[in-house]
Order: structure tokens, then sequence, then C-alpha cells
């Protein structure tokens, strides 16, 4: 994959936090190494539904006392391509480390936290996710194409038995019905499918009616 080559202010970066002299702090030290920063309040009820409408790059959550609730409600933010989590805890006890885990925190730091830790680990965080991201697409496309191979395969199988072809002139059947209607070919291949389903089922309730 290419370089994360993105500078610091075209970071988005959502700052969360259970108390207003963290939000202030963390605020300003990340503003100070030239990121877009917005801060949150945790102790709002719709904190969750603000950051997640914001879209961060990457949320900066710092907590004094982990809440189940929270960890579970930034897992869901993060999902499907959502923002990196880093997670700022006073201690690494295992309640806290717990809440990384199920929190999803792509980097979890102990305080105290140099500011240039902090801008580094939104930069990483940022990175990583995209990376992450990247990878998740191209599995998708890999896993659409594979299925489409499928279908494609398995309608060439019918055009092979009802029409006596062999596999390279199903296959050119299927390309020139394609080019003719204007279609992808795993849509001409579905056509070709379904058509085929019809056709089993007509024959069965003619047996049926004799």
């Amino acid at each position: 994959m290419p370089a994360f080559d993105q500078s610091p202010e075209l970071i988005r970066v959502a700052v969360v936090t259970d108390t207003p002299f963290a939000a202030r702090h963390i605020t300003r030290a990340l503003r100070e190494s030239g990121y877009a920063v917005r801060p949150f309040s945790l102790t709002s009820p719709a904190a969750y539904d603000r950051v997640r409408d914001l879209q961060p790059a990457v949320v900066v959550l710092r907590v004094d006392s982990p809440d189940p609730g929270a960890a579970s409600a930034f897992r869901r933010i993060a999902a499907k391509g959502g923002p990196a989590l880093v997670l700022l805890t006073p201690e690494a006890s295992p309640q806290e480390l717990g809440f990384a885990q199920d929190s999803g925190a792509m980097v979890h730091l102990v305080e105290p936290v140099a500011a240039q830790a902090l801008a580094a680990a939104v930069w990483v965080s940022a990175a990583r996710a995209r990376d992450l991201h990247e990878l998740s697409t191209q599995l998708t496309e890999l896993r659409e194409s594979f299925e489409s191979r499928k279908v494609v395969e398995r309608a060439k199988n019918i055009l092979m038995r009802r029409l006596e072809l062999n596999e390279e002139e199903a296959h050119r059947r299927l390309q020139q019905e394609s080019r003719n209607r204007n279609r992808k070919l795993v849509e001409t291949a579905w056509h070709v499918i379904r058509a085929d389903g019809q056709l089993d089922r007509s024959r069965d309730t003619e047996a049926v009616a004799h």
C-alpha cells in the first residue's frame, strides 16, 4: 500500500473526555501539533451521536472510570470503516486494559503522555485505520469477484447441458449476450440461471398435470 502522507491539519480529530480540564489539555496539545480538533463531553447523552455525525478520522477518548456502555458505543462508531480510537487512561489496570480491548482502541496510552507522543499516536492511528479500510475494501472486492465467477460457471454449465456446447463456446455465448444486452457478464449469467429454473418448474408442473 502507498505510504500515508496526509499532514496533521487534514486529519479530523474528535476529543472525548470525562473532565473539562482533560478536554482543554488534550485539545490544546493536538491543535498545537496542527490537528483539526473538536472536543466533546463524555457526560453528554448525545456525545456518541455527535462524534459519529462529525465523522472524524480519529477519536481520542480519555476516561477516568471505564464504562462498558462507552466501550460498546465506540466499537459501534468504529465499525464499518469508522474512526480509529486512541484511548487515554490514568493507569493500566485490568479494568482499563479490558476497556481498551472492548472499545476496539487502536492505541492505548497511559498518562502522563507527552504532547508529541499523543500527536504521533493520532497520526499512526489514522494511517492504520486507512490501511484497514483499504484492506477491507480489497477483501470485499475479492469476495464479490469470487461469487461472480461462481455464478458465471454455473450459467456456463447450464448452457453446456442444454445447448450441448463446450466450455469455451458457452463462455462466448454469455459474452455475446452480455454485449448485445449491454449487461455485465454476471447479470447475464443470473438471467440464464433464472431461466433454467423456470424451465425446470414448468416441466415439473406439466409432469404433475399428466
